[in-house]
């Protein structure tokens, strides 16, 4: 059977897009359906294209392969082309699943939203290049669809664009990401120097240099930084969270935030030929992981409890990138892209219902919002790494990878960040469930907001049991964690839950947070102040460039436009000089030759009298001149 309809995954949401941007905002509205339907035929190709694959599929050689050749360079051909492979097919599954759960709660969640059409037109192009980019076979092609979706992420945090904070968010987004696209862009200039291609077979089966894989593999891994919110890169995914809470699901909690992990994924044999890169990549995720579930634990707005938490997780996968397993990286990418959209979309559920983000202003949900809280529990013990939820077996194949490669260090960093993780979901749920109710009013979500959830509560339930078996499919054995190592883990996870019950679940919970902050009062501003990443950014690249701006000004204003006007006054004695040379001699000679031309032709129009005689008088007289001037040359 031919797999041409692989061609439509990505396609199908990019041809709902066309249709929708261009139309008038009452045309967009009414055609929104189109959009989920959309999504959703991407959603059933994409399984179709997974069971193509599995099981027999083999790592790095496409089930299915199209390619165009869209430019030469010299005797060099460009292409762009799409692969169907174990890797891109699970990744197909997880934008699929996740981008269909968004679309369909989008409809409750978005209904009263004037601009609801424009929404969905952006949300399809992001979904349509999320999907290009997992199935393109080349480094070029994945950087175009990478670049699409940084700018989907901007129009989607800034949808509000008529408030500040979303305006300057969006901003903020797509500068920052910006200076990381600029490492993958050199990276790419590197690799086609080196190796003359992008398509993935040429280049990571080239025979690379150690200091030429490190400066591709760190370029990279920068790129990688920028769009998966690592450090020092991070600021931009908290404030991100002004964007509407589904897009956040999908872009800033699942897929797009993931392309760096999945970059990295992709070009791990260049990080392997480096050596260097890799223990780089690791301590970037080591940094991260623990640095953001830090942050996690003293935020009130509870969209950036889990923007941080995501930080906080992706720093994991890049953990076990740094100590060579890929394979841990893909599984908890799949696992967290499942629980972490489910915890974004229960919060929007709960703002619907408590018209705030913030978590001092809520409690006592458990009883109002009981399908919500059911569904958000399930997401809470697979962040927190509870058996038998599925983020304890991706987090104990990262922790059993560490162990596996000796790297003890990291193990103990790891481990800490877990319990971590724990203490801020205990404290997230109790504050809004448990805790005294503070609002009356309080409902259910519509149909539309519950149905994905259920969805994915459901996926996040037993997909951790699968570990091994995607391990087979990838080629790589994934087993079981050894008791050991799970019961390690399990016990930092509990003792972060009982933790947090301690400090936050118990009725006298709030004078002991008032006692944490007065006993580690330092510890707790540089916690509230972000260590103050975002004012020093602002300070000194922010205020840098404001300073050179003003700078500039003054020398434009003072040197520049000096120059400019003394030019002018030179110009203008010039061409006071210049008028009377003009006025005498060319304009002189022009009118010269014109009137010259009048005459001529004053002269030359006598002849033409009109008269038939005179006509003939002429031609006789030419015909005797004629002859004797014949006569003449003869003699």
């Amino acid at each position: 059977m031919s797999m041409g309809y692989v061609l439509l995954i990505p396609l199908l949401p990019a041809l709902a897009f066309a249709v929708l941007a261009p139309m008038p905002r009452t045309v967009r509205t009414r055609l929104v359906p189109l959009a989920v339907g959309a999504v959703l035929g991407s959603l059933a190709l994409s399984v179709a294209a997974f069971l193509a694959v599995w099981p027999g599929g083999h790592v790095g050689e496409p089930t299915w392969q199209g390619a165009v050749t869209i430019a030469h360079v010299g005797d060099r051909a460009l292409s762009l082309g799409l692969a169907l492979e174990p890797v891109s097919a699970i990744m197909l599954l997880v934008v699929a699943v996740v981008g269909a759960a968004v679309q369909v709660y989008s409809l409750g969640y978005m209904h009263r939203e004037e601009r609801i059409g424009w929404y969905y037109a952006a949300l399809s192009l992001f979904t349509a290049a999320m999907l290009a980019l997992v199935l393109s076979d080349n480094f070029l092609g994945l950087f175009m669809a990478w670049e699409v979706m940084g700018l989907c992420s901007y129009l989607l945090i800034g949808f509000w664009h008529e408030q500040e904070a979303p305006r300057l968010a969006s901003i903020k987004a797509f500068l920052t990401t910006k200076v990381g696209d600029l490492g993958f862009m050199l990276a790419l200039a590197v690799v086609y120097a080196e190796v003359g291609a992008f398509d993935f077979a040429t280049v990571l089966h080239h025979d690379w240099s150690a200091g030429t894989a490190t400066l591709v593999a760190l370029l990279m891994l920068f790129g990688a930084m920028g769009k998966s919110a690592q450090f020092p890169l991070h600021v931009w995914l908290p404030d991100a969270m002004a964007g509407p809470t589904p897009a956040s699901a999908l872009i800033h909690a699942a897929t797009m935030v993931a392309a760096g992990v999945f970059l990295v994924v992709r070009a791990l044999p260049i990080f392997e030929a480096s050596g260097v890169a890799l223990t780089i990549t690791l301590w970037v995720g080591l940094v991260t992981a623990l640095l953001a579930g830090l942050l996690a634990m003293v935020q009130h707005d509870i969209k950036k409890v889990l923007a941080y938490s995501t930080i906080s997780q992706l720093g994991f996968m890049f953990i076990a990138l740094g100590a060579g397993g890929s394979t841990a990286a893909l599984y908890h990418l799949v696992t967290h892209a499942y629980f972490k959209s489910l915890l974004f979309l229960g919060a929007g559920v709960i703002i619907h219902a408590a018209h705030t983000q913030d978590m001092r202003e809520m409690g006592g949900l458990a009883k109002k919002l009981p399908v919500t809280s059911l569904a958000f529990a399930s997401g809470s013990l697979a962040l927190a790494g509870i058996v038998p939820f599925s983020g304890f077996w991706s987090k104990d194949e990262i922790l059993t990878v560490l162990l596996h490669e000796h790297q003890y260090a990291a193990f103990g960093i790891a481990l800490l960040a877990a319990f971590i993780t724990a203490f801020y979901v205990a404290r997230l749920w109790f504050r809004v469930f448990t805790a005294p109710t503070q609002q009356v009013g309080l409902h259910e979500g519509h149909r539309s907001m519950l149905a994905p959830m259920a969805v994915l509560a459901a996926i996040t339930a037993v997909v951790g049991f699968f570990g091994p078996t995607l391990g087979e499919f990838l080629g790589h054995e994934i087993p079981w964690p050894a008791l050991g190592t799970a019961a390690i883990s399990t016990a930092a996870a509990v003792a972060g839950i009982a933790f947090g019950w301690w400090v936050y679940g118990r009725t006298t919970s709030v004078v002991n947070t008032q006692a944490i902050k007065q006993r580690f009062p330092h510890a707790y501003g540089v916690l509230t102040n972000k260590y103050y990443f975002d004012l020093t950014y602002g300070y000194f690249v922010v205020g840098g460039y404001t300073a050179l701006a003003r700078g500039l000004a003054t020398f434009d204003g003072s040197i520049v436009d000096g120059v400019v006007n003394g030019a002018a006054r030179l110009w203008r004695s010039l061409a006071s000089v210049g008028w009377l040379f003009d006025g005498r001699v060319i304009d002189g000679a022009v009118n010269g030759a014109a009137s010259a031309v009048r005459a001529a032709g004053a002269r030359m129009r006598t002849l033409q009298t009109g008269s038939v005689r005179g006509y003939q008088t002429l031609v006789a007289g030419a015909v005797v001149l004629l002859v004797i001037w014949i006569l003449v040359k003869g003699a």
